[in-house]
């Protein structure tokens, strides 16, 4: 028992940076880990036949009977008479350990000898049990049901019974073997450290299958065992985190692992991943593409001489928490009026409904006024024109989104972490946070579509 149980509760657990860019953004739900285990009950069916041994009582002793009258010689021993049989309980909580009997014994006495003896079947009840400091033991029940009664009538009305003798001594025997594998479990399966290791594990950082480099700290929240369930010819149960993944820009900063949580014992949760990813815009590609979708949308406004505004150049800067867009138009109209003229758009990133469309929320529009007339300042100054200069600051990530969705899909499956693969498909990109840095808009991307991250149990230890 002791070589099949400590390997057993084991395999069930078994399981220099630089500063970091940004500051990670935690994913709105929580991810998690599960690490299903499978134990064959051949190894128990083995170890469970060399731990009982053959002989499971002897008896002999002398016992006066009738009032001191009779003095009786009882000799004999209980045996083990064939293979010790493992199966699962019915109910799938606990192994059975059946361990078929022999007694044979003799009573003599006055002249007089009877044999006597019977078969019996002792059946152990080993229940896996966790204690709140995760440590694991072995709760043990057994029963001795014997076909025949252990006594003989010696003569007319004088019964002889050995039955609590050898019962005592057979009790006796698989008391110290299951004592054995009791402290063999505890003291071998070492749960809290495994589990200790596991968490610590858990709460090393990810690598993200980014476009650049980018990181996920990871922040476990639950640790969970679920209940031992023994199947067929093997014991199942699984071990589950989940945890939350922040999301950022370079590579994580060092971080102690969190102390080991209370024991919890439950079903394991639910497999996914809520992967977020930062994605690094530079000023000079959101100009590129903010200038070719503001071009694409001349107008003509309805004043005198009908001036058309078209974009020519929009250029976007960061200024400490906000963006500006020196968007650059021409005016044109009869008569060849050929007006270049620039205005500034100001104003805080934020995202729209669609979660794909960065806005400037209440922009502030200012026209340089060099060499410009005041008619084309009135112009420019005309309700209508201030809303164009105000749309030539709107982003529509969809392209660039739709280019990272794919070059993360490419790296799939991906290992972010020695001993866990990240698998699935990758669905629509949502933008869920965006910040301002010097020399580039980074957004957070948010990863729709079926995510899941399995653990090789031989790799995290």
């Amino acid at each position: 028992m002791r070589r099949l149980l400590i390997p057993l509760l084991s395999t069930a657990l078994m399981t220099a940076p630089a500063e970091a860019q940004s500051v990670p953004p935690r994913s709105s739900s929580p991810s998690s880990l599960t690490l299903p285990v499978t134990v064959p009950l051949a190894g128990v069916q083995q170890a469970a036949n060399a731990r009982v041994p053959t002989e499971l009582a002897r008896l002999d002793e002398t016992q006066t009977l009738a009032g001191g009258l009779l003095t009786v010689r009882l000799t004999g021993t209980v045996a083990r008479t064939g293979h010790v049989r493992v199966g699962a309980a019915p109910e799938g909580d606990a192994l059975l350990v059946r361990v078929p009997l022999r007694a044979a014994f003799r009573a003599e006495g006055q002249g007089l000898g009877r044999d006597f003896g019977g078969e019996a079947t002792v059946s152990l009840r080993l229940t896996p049990a966790l204690g709140a400091d995760w440590q694991a033991g072995v709760g043990v029940a057994g029963t001795v049901e014997w076909t025949d009664p252990l006594r003989v009538e010696l003569l007319p009305g004088v019964r002889v019974s050995v039955q609590a003798l050898a019962e005592r001594q057979v009790r006796a025997a698989l008391d110290r073997v299951t004592a054995d594998i009791e402290q063999a479990v505890r003291e071998g399966a070492d749960l809290r450290d495994r589990a200790g290791a596991l968490w610590a594990r858990a709460a090393q950082p990810w690598t993200l299958p980014a476009p650049e480099p980018a990181y996920a700290r990871v922040t476990p929240r639950t640790l969970t065992v679920s209940p031992f369930r023994f199947a067929g010819d093997a014991l199942k149960l699984t071990l589950g985190a989940t945890f939350d993944l922040a999301a950022g820009l370079g590579r994580a900063p060092a971080q102690a692992a969190p102390p080991l949580p209370p024991l919890r014992v439950a079903e394991p949760p639910s497999p996914g991943v809520a992967l977020t990813l930062p994605v690094r815009l530079p000023y000079p590609e959101l100009s590129q593409a903010a200038t070719r979708a503001a071009a694409a949308r001349p107008v003509t406004l309805p004043l005198p001489l009908s001036p058309t505004l078209r974009v020519e150049r929009v250029v976007v800067t960061g200024r400490g928490p906000r963006l500006n867009a020196a968007v650059t138009v021409r005016v044109s109209g009869p008569l060849g009026l050929s007006v270049r003229a620039t205005a500034d758009v100001s104003g805080v990133p934020t995202l729209d409904a669609s979660g794909r469309v960065v806005t400037l929320r209440d922009p502030a529009v200012v026209t340089r006024r060099e060499e410009l007339t005041g008619r084309v300042l009135g112009w420019l100054a005309d309700a209508r024109a201030q809303a164009y200069l105000r749309g030539a600051a709107r982003f529509d990530l969809s392209p660039q989104l739709t280019r990272v969705r794919g070059q993360v899909q490419s790296r799939l499956p991906f290992t972010p972490t020695p001993g866990v693969t990240l698998t699935g498909q990758v669905g629509e990109l949502r933008l869920t946070g965006l910040s301002v840095t010097p020399d580039a808009l980074v957004v957070t991307a948010a990863a729709g579509g079926q995510l899941a991250a399995t653990v090789d149990a031989a790799k995290v230890r």
